[in-house]
């Protein structure tokens, strides 16, 4: 068997995360893409300056943070009742609710998650515009990229709007200093996220003195993934490492070198957690759907209202683009997401090759949306902090609230723990079985036929 000698793999080679292809490392230019061949995952699009920008607009998000969080959202006014909340107010809200659990979601994905990624992503920037490399800045990167899936601040955005068109027909709204300031922290917080240049940061952090020195390893040329290659892939930074040389004697964990992640050739117990976070999801869709998420009381009379019911008074309103992003965000996305990944996992289990990329490019959907299916909770939160006029109308927490939430970690926490590499190996074993079939083929016919006298 040929092979090629590397002493850098990083340098050399990368693995796509996505179906474990082997591909040379490739620096795109300014403005351009790289795509995975085989999965069309994106690997890396250089972004200009990112250093500086992340910089920059971290510590403008820092400044912003506070006053967005804690100065009032908005007023409401009915028949002479004032009431106002702040953000953070919101966020503890479903504590007094007596949803301590549900309560402290919302405090994380609202207020500390994002406090903390803006945080990270300022000292990890301003430690590599100093030209400083700390031992703690792998660290901090790496929990930059695990928190920033669950830092809500433009779910909880889309909720305010929700939450202003929902009483804009009962009170008069008047917008607070926290509203714009919060508005402007929901762009600076996006705008951060598609500046950072992850490859270049961890390039950085790594740094010559750091570098994995290894011995020579041959990379066999008919590897056409890392896995055959013998190859292991860090899912947080991309390092691509001979699995060998990291851990020889085969016991205990893999650590990244330049970040410290436990490495695997694969998740471990992937498909049994995953299959046991989508059962959950199914099991908790229907209380979270069939029992009531809100009570209304108005002048001591209560009405309890299902998710559905918001839905359908939105419709009622007129406000048909606020009802399809509730009926999308909390009924249409947690189906959609659990029918998604049970496809998938029996397509490994029964060896289904065919649509693969279709499967990858929805996977990566169902990663993508998971966070959406907050809305509803955030919403919720806000109601129950703003209407709260006593006798005349009150909004508290139902028990649907506990199940949604359930839900939605649930099929977020699925995503996380599934190993979609695991989907094309189904597929690389199914052609190297042919490749087997056509090498014995080609054996029997190369000693040919008897022939007779």
């Amino acid at each position: 068997m040929q092979a090629t000698k590397i002493t850098d793999q990083t340098n050399k080679f990368t693995v796509c995360p996505g179906c474990d292809l082997l591909l040379h490392e490739i620096q795109p230019t300014p403005g351009h893409t790289v795509i995975c061949p085989r999965c069309h995952r994106r690997l890396h699009r250089e972004q200009p300056n990112s250093i500086q920008r992340s910089l920059a607009i971290a510590a403008s998000g820092m400044l912003l943070f506070l006053p967005a969080n804690f100065l009032p959202l908005m007023s409401l006014h009915v028949l002479g009742a004032d009431t106002s909340s702040s953000l953070f107010s919101a966020s503890l809200s479903m504590f007094a609710q007596g949803q301590p659990f549900v309560g402290l979601i919302v405090l994380l994905t609202g207020f500390v998650f994002p406090l903390l990624t803006l945080s990270l992503l300022f000292w990890v920037s301003a430690g590599l515009f100093l030209g400083i490399k700390a031992r703690w800045m792998p660290d901090f990167m790496r929990w930059y990229q695990h928190l920033s899936e669950w830092a809500m601040t433009d779910v909880y955005l889309i909720g305010v709007f929700v939450t202003i068109i929902k009483m804009n027909h009962t009170a008069d709204i008047n917008f607070n200093a926290g509203f714009f300031c919060f508005l402007g922290l929901v762009m600076i917080t996006v705008a951060a996220q598609s500046s950072v240049d992850k490859p270049l940061f961890w390039k950085l952090l790594e740094g010559k003195e750091k570098g994995h020195r290894l011995q020579e390893y041959n990379v066999p040329i008919s590897a056409r993934t890392g896995k055959e290659a013998g190859l292991v892939l860090c899912h947080t930074c991309h390092k691509t490492l001979p699995a060998s040389f990291l851990n020889p004697q085969g016991r205990g964990h893999i650590l990244c070198p330049r970040c410290g992640e436990i490495l695997h050739q694969r998740k471990r117990a992937s498909i049994s957690r995953t299959w046991a976070f989508i059962c959950t999801a199914s099991i908790l869709t229907l209380p979270a759907n069939l029992l009531p998420i809100m009570n209304v009381e108005f002048f001591g009379q209560s009405t309890a209202n299902t998710i559905l019911d918001g839905i359908i008074f939105f419709f009622q309103e007129g406000s048909y683009g606020i009802g399809l992003i509730i009926l999308t965000a909390s009924i249409l996305v947690p189906l959609f997401k659990i029918t998604g990944m049970t496809l998938i996992l029996l397509s490994i289990h029964f060896h289904w090759t065919s649509w693969l990329k279709h499967k990858s490019l929805m996977f990566r959907f169902i990663e993508f949306i998971g966070r959406w299916s907050m809305l509803d909770i955030f919403v919720i939160a806000l109601l129950c902090a703003l209407v709260q006029f006593g006798y005349f109308t009150t909004i508290n927490a139902a028990p649907a609230a506990l199940y949604f939430t359930g839900v939605v970690l649930s099929t977020m926490f699925a995503a996380i723990s599934f190993d979609l590499r695991l989907l094309w190996d189904t597929d690389n074993q199914a052609e190297a079985a042919a490749d087997a079939i056509t090498r014995v083929g080609a054996h029997v016919s190369s000693r040919g036929a008897p022939t007779l006298p």
